[in-house]
């Protein structure tokens, strides 16, 4: 139900007080201005653009409690549409976009195609959207009990050699968190969006990347995280959705096909490639370069 999927939210600190504070303490940039909401759920922000001096709020996609929540604050310059953007035609130009446009490596299960959408439709010239930058950071992790538990399981299931499984099982992403000590090198940034300029060819990538390895340990995999920001408030907000504590977007978890020794002062490194088929799928190549270790891992996260 739309209720609790809200409460989730809201219940969420670390998810919604960024959006909350960006709203509240920067009321200079809210007054007399026409702003979207592109995912209203409730109207939580909605009723906080408003509050905070917006001319007008646009709330698209509002559940079936918005209106009562409207009047509950004696709101009454949001105009609740349930509508996704593409379905509807507003009528003006929009001073700022708010939006939770992330998800699980920046864009899986977001809404980053509507913003683009809403902002090259009805953004000002001098508009801006909140959060407006994005970036993925990635580290090398030490992870052999998730081996011991999801991969060598295939070895011998009931005494029957099932190891063809592991190929498929290595192929999948996984979406965790994981412990501070299981971090085995520094951490590097491997792509960053600006979605005041960005376009949909921009959402896919290629870059390199090399990591230096921290201790005596072995690599199992990389872990893929994020980071978000809002710019254009007064003091900027930076989101860290790290590699440990992420309750809501997850980092995401490469595995590599084997796990190798590595030593202190080693480089890891190779390429990440991330091909934006929609919100619903990224196709993800991962190649790894390190002394006689080359290989290529292809992953699917849908």
């Amino acid at each position: 139900m739309d209720n609790l999927a809200d409460e989730e939210i809201y219940n969420d600190r670390n998810r919604i007080e960024p959006f909350v504070r960006a709203i509240t303490r920067n009321k200079h940039l809210f007054k007399d201005k026409i702003v979207l909401d592109l995912n209203a759920g409730m109207g939580l922000l909605s009723v906080l653009a408003s509050e905070s001096g917006a001319k007008q709020v646009i709330a698209m996609k509002a559940n079936s409690y918005a209106t009562e929540i409207m009047k509950l604050n004696n709101i009454d310059n949001v105009k609740l549409y349930t509508e996704n953007i593409r379905e509807v035609e507003l009528n003006c130009k929009i001073d700022i976009i708010i939006a939770a446009w992330m998800g699980n490596m920046l864009f899986y299960g977001g809404c980053i195609q509507d913003v683009i959408y809403a902002r090259d439709k009805y953004l000002n010239q001098d508009g801006f959207i909140m959060p407006d930058k994005g970036q993925l950071y990635l580290q090398s992790i030490e992870d052999s009990q998730y081996r011991k538990t999801k991969m060598n399981f295939w070895d011998s299931v009931y005494g029957v050699n099932m190891k063809w499984m592991k190929q498929w099982i290595a192929k999948e992403p996984l979406l965790e968190s994981i412990k501070e000590n299981q971090l085995n090198s520094d951490e590097q940034l491997i792509y960053e969006i600006n979605l005041q300029t960005c376009t949909l060819g921009d959402l896919s990538f290629s870059n390199q990347y090399q990591v230096r390895i921290k201790r005596q340990d072995y690599a199992t995999g990389v872990i893929v995280w994020m980071k978000y920001s809002f710019t254009y408030t007064h003091l900027p907000i930076h989101v860290i959705m790290g590699p440990t504590k992420s309750p809501f977007w997850k980092p995401v978890i490469l595995y590599f096909r084997e796990e190798f020794p590595v030593n202190k002062g080693d480089k890891l490194e190779g390429s990440l490639a991330v091909k934006f088929e929609s919100e619903e799928l990224l196709q993800i190549k991962l190649s790894v370069h390190m002394q006689q270790y080359n290989y290529v891992s292809y992953f699917k996260l849908n």
